[in-house]
């Protein structure tokens, strides 16, 4: 305890799984963690894809909150009201911060956010994107990273 941690992520896959579960027992109670989101992978979806996020399993200590950054959209997410609805981002960037505090650790707390690029001009079946991701990255073709799901 003590001083805040920072850290920062980049992740170029198509389909991604975040999470921190119990991320008091892994992080600094005052930590600041910046997602960066940028598909080069596969290469056809560059400049040709638009991001779907799900946030998912919100459990956040008081004070704590995740805040997605775009220059079409900018939304904080806080507490435990997890949306059941994706956000479409028309861009294949993004970033988000999470950002957690010393005020009410809950030795629980976890967050979690999944995130698919869909192709340009392909229709998507957006109303189930989030509930199509959860199976699929949580099926055994998913590689896990250290708090990070990879669809392999």
């Amino acid at each position: 305890s003590g001083g805040a941690e920072f850290c920062c992520y980049y992740f170029h896959n198509q389909t991604v799984a975040m999470f921190s579960h119990e991320y008091h027992t892994h992080y600094n109670p005052t930590t600041v963690c910046q997602y960066n989101i940028d598909v080069t992978e596969p290469e056809e979806l560059v400049d040709n894809c638009d991001l779907a996020l799900c946030v998912k399993n919100l459990n956040l200590d008081a004070g704590d909150f995740i805040k997605i950054n775009h220059r079409d959209i900018q939304v904080t997410y806080a507490g435990d009201k997890t949306p059941s609805y994706p956000i479409r981002i028309w861009d294949h960037k993004v970033s988000f911060w999470f950002t957690s505090d010393t005020v009410d650790i809950k030795p629980e707390a976890s967050w979690a956010i999944t995130y698919t690029c869909l192709e340009r001009g392909v229709d998507h079946d957006l109303c189930n994107i989030c509930d199509d991701l959860t199976r699929a990255l949580s099926s055994p073709r998913t590689r896990t990273v250290s708090g990070t799901g990879f669809l392999a």
